[in-house]
């Protein structure tokens, strides 16, 4: 059985802690670089100023994004592209759980 390690991750201003496989550590870290950048370039179109649909847009870009990849030959499994966006959903969720409304 694989190791998990807890891994500290700040978006949008919060802190989360999230538990990974070790050998996955890095690719999570690269998915919160990305859903990071994401959530800048939206903050800085300066248009939507609310946490949680800032997070739904960026979540719903990389969806966006992950499907127009074309998966063939030498691509990857689409069992392994289902599981990391289940993955990447429940993180979502969670995050999206812990977001306070803003008054």
């Amino acid at each position: 059985m694989s190791e998990i390690v807890q891994v500290e991750v700040t978006l949008l201003g919060r802190h989360f802690t999230i538990g990974s496989p070790l050998e996955e550590r890095d690719t999570l870290e690269q998915a919160v670089r990305l859903l990071g950048d994401k959530i800048q370039a939206i903050q800085n179109g300066g248009r939507i100023v609310d946490a949680d649909k800032i997070a739904i847009m960026a979540a719903l870009n990389i969806a966006h994004d992950l499907l127009k990849v074309k998966v063939g030959d030498g691509g990857l499994e689409m069992s392994t592209i289902r599981r990391k966006i289940q993955q990447m959903s429940e993180a979502a969720d969670e995050a999206l759980s812990q977001t306070q409304p803003l008054l």
